[in-house]
């Protein structure tokens, strides 16, 4: 990969709009382009190009891989990354990873709880099940080939350990990089940019909780209202047909879904 001290320079496949306005907003420039991901021989052609112009970029394998459910799950089961298998049983504790991947090193920046609320991070685990989640993921990252950018797993908690049910290369949907920022200041589409510019990134670590309630319309008050209420910290109003959703700060997860609740009562009602 050629260097490139004045510009920085990233390559995107199927660009996330996110992706695209942080770049704009970072001066960073974007070469794009659309391909079939499950198309190996396309994704290497469109690879060979962008690696020829000096951009980082990934193995097109990895890319097929990752995004192809049953071959992820294959690759799971056939290097035996989930002890449990690769089925989570229902009512398992469920998570979501973010990673930021450079020069083949990975990074899981963020762990997240879907709770009967929404979410929740960072997920309240221990210190070892944290360490076998981020172990397995980026396991499976390491044996898929993935090189830059950002990547999102689910996982599931079982008696044998995490099971990892999905994981696809791009960022987790949104409110998930919203927690990531009012949990402990980490932009996740930031970071992302850096990495597929070849450079690590320094996550800063979650200093309180941050919950998000995905909540459809119609609500009873506008965003704006929403906002200024207690402990919000960012607001998406609904756009049909997409839901909307709002996040917020505690100090523990009780507090956190204590608020959720009642914001929840007051933006769509108690019959919801």
């Amino acid at each position: 990969m050629k260097e490139d001290n004045d510009v920085r320079r990233i390559f995107l496949l199927n660009p996330d709009p996110r992706l695209i306005r942080q770049a704009a907003l970072a001066d960073v420039q974007v070469r794009s382009i659309r391909v079939d991901m499950t198309d190996e021989s396309a994704l290497r052609v469109a690879l060979a190009q962008a690696a020829e112009a000096g951009l980082c970029v990934n193995p097109a394998r990895a890319l097929r891989v990752l995004s192809d459910p049953t071959a992820v799950q294959r690759l799971v089961r056939d290097n035996r990354l989930s002890p449990g298998g690769t089925e989570a049983a229902p009512g398992r504790p469920r998570l979501t990873v973010e990673t930021l991947s450079v020069h083949g090193m990975h990074q899981a920046v963020g762990i997240t709880a879907r709770t009967p609320y929404g979410l929740l991070h960072p997920a309240p685990l221990t210190d070892d099940t944290a360490a076998e989640v981020r172990a397995v993921v980026t396991a499976l990252l390491d044996l898929a080939g993935y090189q830059y950018g950002p990547a999102h797993a689910e996982v599931t908690l079982a008696p044998g350990g995490p099971v990892i049910t999905g994981c696809r290369t791009g960022l987790g949907d949104d409110p998930v990089p919203e927690l990531l920022k009012a949990a402990g200041g980490f932009d996740l589409a930031a970071g992302a940019i850096e990495v597929l510019a070849g450079r690590l990134v320094h996550a800063a670590r979650p200093n309180r909780f941050a919950a998000a309630a995905v909540l459809a319309p119609p609500w009873l008050l506008e965003s704006a209202e929403v906002g200024v209420l207690p402990h919000v910290g960012f607001v998406a109003p609904p756009e049909a047909p997409r839901p909307g959703h709002l996040v917020v700060h505690a100090d523990s997860p009780e507090v956190a879904a204590r608020r959720v609740a009642s914001l929840r009562s007051l933006v769509v009602g108690d019959d919801r």
